[in-house]
């Protein structure tokens, strides 16, 4: 591939929907409120690159590093993104629909107001992320890292946290209605003013000094 016209939007867009732009170097580029469509970022570089309000859809970001950039307001709709990291990087109100994002990394994410729908994302990480406010309704999330994570005031309805981990976890007034948390692990969870209306357990999940919430409804494996 020829050298990237980085600095005028529109040429760079062309040259990557004509040549794809898997493994481009495009740190710090600027796009923003831009749409990619139908464009191969796989293991692109994007990292601290400004996207916000920008629209992604039926990309392959599978791989693409996106550490320390900026999606603020950005949607990212039918794509694929496993193994994709966004370290650190500013995702507030950003909304990811239809997409497979399993073993994704949002470690330390400011991800206020994140929305996910209709995706799939086994084995995500969110350590230390603020997800404060977030919409996280009817996913799975099996296998998923909270450590650390703020998800205060989070919907999370519906979802299903087979074997995650919510440790020192800040879930207060978050929504877990009807959810499945066979095997994770909230230990060390906050969960004040939280509602586990009909969420389900099993005896392999862990809670704190106080036990099941309110709300839960102990499983048998019969039952499942």
């Amino acid at each position: 591939m020829s050298e990237l016209p980085t600095s005028d939007p529109k040429k760079l867009l062309a040259a990557l929907k004509k040549d794809g732009g898997k493994k481009a170097q495009l740190s710090g580029v600027v796009l923003t409120g831009q749409t990619l469509k139908d464009i191969r970022l796989s293991s692109a570089d994007l990292s601290r690159a400004e996207l916000g309000n920008c629209k992604m859809l039926e990309c392959n970001l599978a791989y693409a590093q996106f550490t320390a950039a900026n999606l603020s307001g950005a949607t990212i709709a039918d794509s694929f993104i496993e193994w994709a990291i966004f370290q650190k990087a500013q995702l507030s109100k950003v909304t990811i629909r239809s997409c497979m994002f399993g073993k994704v990394d949002f470690s330390e994410a400011v991800a206020p107001g994140l929305k996910i729908a209709e995706s799939m994302g086994v084995g995500v990480k969110f350590c230390g992320a603020d997800l404060s406010g977030a919409s996280i309704v009817d996913i799975d999330l099996g296998l998923s890292d909270f450590r650390k994570a703020n998800l205060s005031r989070a919907v999370l309805r519906q979802s299903r946290f087979h074997e995650a981990i919510f440790s020192s976890c800040d879930l207060s007034g978050a929504d877990l209605t009807k959810t499945e948390l066979y095997g994770a692990n909230l230990s060390s969870a906050i969960i004040e003013d939280a509602n586990f209306k009909g969420a389900k357990y099993d005896r392999k999940t862990k809670w704190g000094k106080a036990g099941p919430p309110a709300g839960a409804v102990l499983v048998s494996e019969k039952d499942k």
